[in-house]
């Protein structure tokens, strides 16, 4: 049968006073202590039986509340040991002692104990009277510090400055923030402002960008796509001066299309001047037959002969299409638009401007010849609803079109009157009705009918009072009506009579 012992937490051992001879294990230290009736807790068992988990535990020490520093010292008044601070100095401090000398603020971190001769000075290794040379493994110098120089080679990690910027990133096999200098000195490379300002000899791989991020060189298409200033030299052993950037000229052959601003002239393969680079002229003709004449585009025939020219005149985002000779026509052969059918492009108004003075002449014709039938020339106003990609059908009321006049008041051009078509019912699959309007605007701008005719009965409606022709007498009014109409109607002041024509004579109507 087994015999066990009374057992407990070393905690719960602290809260009790076991009896003379009575054992107490502990089960979290696996200490045994055994009671002598008056110590709490009972004493630790020495020897193979049982021993000391720290030095708390031992009869003879009482370490209390310890702290960095302290050392132990025996206690003959009390026979134990104790801890206690080191005798004449304070805690952790080593310049209480005669030969320690600490800066002035005391020491930092990283620094080191270094006897000078006479006391121990806490210094930095980086300390300008440090000097230490750095031997490897093979016997070979690594650092020479008489001649400031690193010898061996360095393995791993990153390389900064003493303020910390990274000069070296390992991971990404990247060097930052460093200058890159010739061998006569000067500058090849500032990182500063992101600019090589040295020749490049030999193979170059990769896009090129200018002061402002963009890219000039892509190395995927092999094109330049920005500006180029300086000379540009072969890659044979010759150095030929493909470009001389001074002189303006190019010396080599060009094979393929250039994409961006070339400055200079071009010359043709008989030397003629094509592109007068100093006068900023295109001087020489194209095979589409197109040509430039004193700064205008001229458009010409097979036959050299002048058709049209395309010129910007003195007005910003204005093109002028105009002939050669003062009299000539632009002709368009085929069926012209002004202005896209499609919804992404804005629409657009035709402007015929003209200030000479006209005499029953208009600024606008339309001719019809060659036609058999009765109908003749005509101007077409088209009028939808919806989009231009969705058309929808016109609605009563809608303003199909129509013509109208505008004048100057001083600061603008404003509706004065016109004529206009207005949808009178509902569209049919040949027919949309309409009534014809002639009308004047209102002080307000508002268009407002003065006639209008019906187109279902022919019928005139006028907005307001009818004045007719007012004669002062029978002579009066054969002077006005010289060859009167069935139907016509005027006001005679003798009598005060309105008066109608019946075809053969004019006879009282009131």
């Amino acid at each position: 049968m087994a015999l066990r012992l009374r057992r407990g937490t070393n905690a719960e051992r602290q809260l009790i006073t076991p009896a003379a001879g009575e054992l107490i294990y502990t089960t979290d230290t696996k200490a045994l202590y055994i009671g002598d009736g008056t110590t709490t807790g009972g004493v630790v068992v020495q020897g193979s039986g049982g021993g000391a988990s720290s030095l708390n535990d031992l009869t003879d020490v009482t370490l209390g509340s310890i702290s960095d520093g302290q050392v132990l010292a025996y206690d003959s008044a009390n026979s134990y040991w104790k801890a206690v601070n080191p005798a004449g100095t304070t805690l952790g401090q080593l310049d209480g002692h005669s030969d320690v000398i600490y800066p002035a603020g005391g020491a930092g971190w990283g620094m080191t104990l270094i006897h000078d001769g006479s006391n121990f000075k806490a210094e930095q290794l980086v300390d300008s009277h440090i000097k230490l040379s750095i031997i490897g493994n093979n016997s070979s110098l690594l650092v020479d510090h008489q001649n400031n120089r690193l010898l061996g080679d360095v393995y791993g990690g990153d390389l900064f400055q003493t303020d910390g910027t990274q000069l070296v990133d390992t991971s990404t096999k990247t060097i930052k923030n460093m200058t890159i200098q010739a061998g006569d000195g000067t500058t090849a490379y500032n990182p500063t402002t992101k600019l090589f300002t040295g020749d490049i000899i030999g193979n170059f791989q990769g896009d090129i960008f200018d002061t402002s991020l963009s890219k000039v060189f892509d190395k995927t298409t092999g094109l330049w796509l920005g500006d180029m200033q300086g000379d540009i030299f072969s890659s044979t052993d010759d150095s030929t001066k493909i470009v001389d950037a001074y002189n303006g000229v190019f010396n080599g052959i060009v094979d393929g299309r250039l994409v961006g601003t070339m400055n200079g002239s071009v010359f043709g393969e008989d030397s003629a001047l094509l592109v007068d680079g100093i006068n900023s002229k295109i001087t020489g003709e194209v095979s589409t037959q197109l040509g430039v004449l004193a700064g205008n585009i001229k458009m010409t025939s097979a036959t050299s002969k002048n058709i049209m020219f395309l010129q910007q005149n003195n007005e910003s985002n204005v093109l002028t299409i105009t002939t050669e000779n003062a009299n000539g026509t632009v002709v368009f052969a085929r069926n012209t638009q002004f202005g896209s059918s499609l919804a992404s492009v804005p629409s657009t108004y035709i402007t015929n401007y003209n200030d000479s003075t006209f005499n029953g002449e208009s600024h606008i014709r339309t001719a019809n010849s060659n036609n058999t039938a009765n109908s003749g020339a005509g101007i077409g106003v088209l009028r939808s609803r919806g989009s231009k990609d969705a058309k929808l059908a016109v609605q009563t009321g809608d303003q199909i079109g129509g013509f109208y006049s505008a004048g100057y008041n001083g600061s603008a051009f404003k509706a004065a009157g016109g004529v206009r078509t207005i949808v009178a019912g509902t569209p049919t699959a040949n027919h949309v009705p309409s009534d014809v309007q002639l009308y004047n605007t209102d002080t307000a701008g508002a268009q407002q009918p003065v006639l209008s005719i019906a187109q279902t009965d022919s019928i005139a409606t006028f907005s307001g009072a009818i004045q007719l022709k007012v004669v002062a007498d029978d002579t009066a009014r054969a002077a006005a009506v010289t060859s009167p109409a069935a139907g016509m109607i005027i006001f005679n002041s003798t009598g005060t009579k309105f008066q109608g024509y019946t075809g053969s004579t004019w006879v009282d109507l009131n």
